[in-house]
């Protein structure tokens, strides 16, 4: 909540949030019910939007209770849902017509064509992927779609929505909000023995690009903040509203260098422009350091015990928060105490030697970098801004006050809000001393914790008296009264319940163990013209595309792994794994699409997932439809856009884990270290991933499966 005040202080026009499940943070601060009715209220009364991120996969055992969640924000007035499930997005187009969707960047859309077809399916805007560049988002919103992006925060290496090696090796799923971020960790190559985090990148900045942006036809910035303190989402808001508003007054803006200097105390892992502008892999990775960076504070002079010597090259604050850089294990410390010419002090100046205590079995070298990574002054200045909220709106009012009569006051926004209040007695003839327009005025004046100011306050008043407790109680109703009603946006239509039943389609050509071989089953336009040949033809996991490196109009016998392929006619196609299809209704809505035969589930659910999946969509439909479920091989952990040296075979962990390459045109994949290996439970089929490797265990295991379909065991 209080990052969300802070959000409002520095001019945002909307926020979003997760509430306490369903949230692909699952570790950050999300809101309770009750935090949620107060955060709606008080957004709604400023004008500001509120859209609530349940954008993680659900399995069939919890679609019910999220359907749930839908229910109560849609009933409390939520401007719009951010989504990643298709079964959850299907379920929110077909039950509740009259609520906004936008698409999670999860749902990893990066070309015209996804986001063509997320529009035709009633997708409002779409959060457009991280590795989208300008020029197709330039495309995108040329066809009057809605287009939001990332400007400002965390980025992660992985294609959005495509990385699983949290959930393969932690068993915490970044689908599912509960990233172990294994980016952010040490690795090493079979070409260099010398462990760097070489999966980390630098933190997104775009706003010396914001002309582009806005030019591009994008709508809406998004600044990444939810795990970040208040004073952080606050200065980055505020500079970007004060950049945002430039424009639009024709004026140029830069950040200036103490602003500049003060996001990055904040937090910051070094700046890139991203995929957006083309960064090149230099710019947008820092191998040396996953955590905030901060500024330079000085570097260190001596060492005595526990104390250190500092030459300052930048102010030092008491308590605030510093790191010297070790190579083996930085040091982190608080300035409790700051020692200056052997006297304590509250404060170092630029130029001063200091001495201060550290405590760390640890020795810090000599000339050692030291960062301030929290400062303490510039913090508590930021929560003083947080705290004066702004009484931005402004508000008409004219009274009536007539002798005999009730006291009338009517107040009017600018959006057209009018309430009129009435006092509960009536307005007696002044004996002596009247009340005047300037009293009453004084009066009427006080909005109390409401953000109005009153723009011009006029009206009839003749000599009367009425006590001041009665004026001050029409006042507090009139101004309750249109703070209700701002805060109310929305007429919904009620919930519909859709009678949808699929009919089933012939059973697909295929056989019942389908083998991956090859190149990966995700792509770039530009990077198609892929086949693959299986035992019962052959896929093409891209089709042949035209100069635009748009598909081709048609698709057949296509393995499809991205939503921008269902913008095409269908023939004889399978929904492949890396749609995320995780419950029953992700499976309805793609096995109902024209020319998909067969769907391959997730490899997030699980054999008895599975099941459940499969019982609920039998009870709604009367029949079994044919899923494929990923039984052995390496997944892809991870698909990284030019992220990784060429000459590059495998990355080591600090464990001795080796994950294979895959390098492509334009990207690269990393391969788990081992094949996985589950049961596929009551599925029609069996899906091997057989990319790097064809040795004795996966003959054998290739072998059993083709037994099995063959019923020889």
């Amino acid at each position: 909540m209080q990052s969300l005040y802070a959000a409002a202080a520095g001019g945002c026009d909307a926020v979003y949030l997760g509430l306490s499940t369903f949230s692909a943070r699952a570790f950050a601060g999300n809101f309770t019910h009750d935090e949620y009715l107060e955060a709606i209220s008080f957004c709604h009364l400023r004008g500001i939007r509120i859209y609530v991120t349940l954008n993680t996969l659900y399995f069939e055992t919890e679609i019910g209770n999220v359907m749930k969640e839908v229910q109560f924000l849609y009933e409390n007035d939520v401007d719009a849902l951010i989504v990643q499930d298709l079964g959850l997005f299907y379920r929110l187009r077909t039950e509740y017509p009259d609520l906004e969707v936008h698409c999670s960047t999860q749902m990893h859309i990066h070309n015209e064509d996804g986001a063509l077809f997320m529009s035709s399916q009633g997708a409002s805007r779409i959060v457009i992927a991280r590795e989208t560049p300008l020029e197709i988002i330039r495309r995108i919103t040329g066809k009057g779609i809605q287009v939001e992006v990332f400007g400002y925060g965390a980025l992660c290496i992985s294609y959005s929505g495509q990385c699983l090696m949290s959930s393969a090796l932690k068993n915490r799923s970044g689908n599912r909000g509960m990233c172990a971020q294994y980016c952010r960790m040490k690795y090493c190559t079979d070409r260099d023995s010398k462990y760097q985090y070489l999966l980390s990148p630098k933190d997104l900045n775009i706003i010396d690009r914001l002309p582009e942006i806005i030019e591009a036809g994008v709508c809406s910035i998004k600044i990444e903040g939810r795990m970040k303190r208040p004073e952080y989402v606050y200065l980055v808001v505020k500079t970007f509203r004060e950049a945002i508003d430039a424009y639009y007054e024709g004026k140029s803006y830069t950040v200036d260098p103490l602003r500049h200097e003060q996001l990055l105390s904040l937090f910051n892992r070094e700046f890139t422009e991203g995929h957006l502008f083309h960064a090149d892999r230099r710019d947008r990775m820092n191998p040396y350091r996953p955590n905030h960076q901060g500024i330079l504070l000085g570097h260190v002079q001596e060492v005595r015990g526990d104390q250190v010597a500092v030459k300052l090259t930048h102010v030092l604050h008491q308590r605030d928060g510093l790191r010297i850089l070790n190579e083996k294990e930085d040091i982190g410390l608080t300035a409790v105490k700051i020692l200056k010419n052997g006297k304590y002090t509250d404060k170092g100046e630029k130029g001063d030697t200091v001495w201060l205590t550290y405590r760390s079995d640890l020795r810090p070298k000599k000339n050692a970098e030291v960062r301030l990574t929290s400062d303490e002054h510039l913090l508590e200045e930021i929560e003083g801004r947080i705290r004066q909220l702004p009484a931005n709106i402004p508000v008409n009012l004219t009274y009536e006050a007539v002798s005999g009569d009730y006291l009338t006051i009517t107040v009017k926004d600018e959006d057209g809000h009018t309430v009129t209040e009435k006092s509960s007695v009536p307005c007696q003839k002044a004996l002596k001393a009247p009340i005047t327009a300037e009293k009453l005025y004084t009066i009427l004046d006080k909005t109390d914790t409401y953000p109005f100011h009153i723009v011009s306050c006029t009206g009839k008043l003749e000599e009367i008296f009425l006590p001041v407790s009665e004026i001050n109680q029409v006042r507090r109703e009139a101004y309750r009264k249109l703070a209700e009603q701002r805060s109310r946006i929305h007429t919904r239509n009620g919930r519909v319940t859709p009678q949808i039943k699929l009919q089933e389609k012939p059973m697909p050509e295929y056989r019942m163990v389908i083998e991956h071989h090859g190149e990966s089953s995700i792509r770039y336009p530009e990077q198609c013209n892929v086949t693959e040949t299986h035992q019962a033809g052959t896929y093409h996991k891209y089709p042949v595309v035209n100069e635009e490196g748009i598909p081709d109009t048609s698709l057949s016998h296509a393995l499809l792994s991205e939503t921008g392929m269902l913008n095409h006619p269908l023939d004889h196609c399978i929904a492949g794994m890396n749609l995320n299809a995780a419950n029953s209704y992700a499976l309805e809505y793609l096995y109902s699409m024209t020319g998909i035969e067969a769907v391959i589930l997730s490899s997030e659910v699980n054999e008895l997932q599975v099941e459940k999946m499969l019982e609920a969509f039998v009870s709604r439909h009367g029949f079994v439809p044919p899923v494929y479920v990923p039984v052995y091989g390496r997944r892809t952990l991870m698909y990284i856009k030019d992220g990784l040296a060429k000459n590059t075979q495998e990355l080591i962990d600090l464990q001795g884990n080796r994950f294979p390459l895959i390098h492509h045109p334009g990207y690269t994949e990393i391969l788990e270290n081992k094949p996985f290996m589950q049961n596929s439970g009551k599925a029609y089929g069996k899906y091997l991933i057989l990319t790097v490797e064809l040795n004795a265990e996966s003959n054998k295991i290739q072998e059993g499966y083709h037994e099995e379909f063959y019923e020889r065991i």
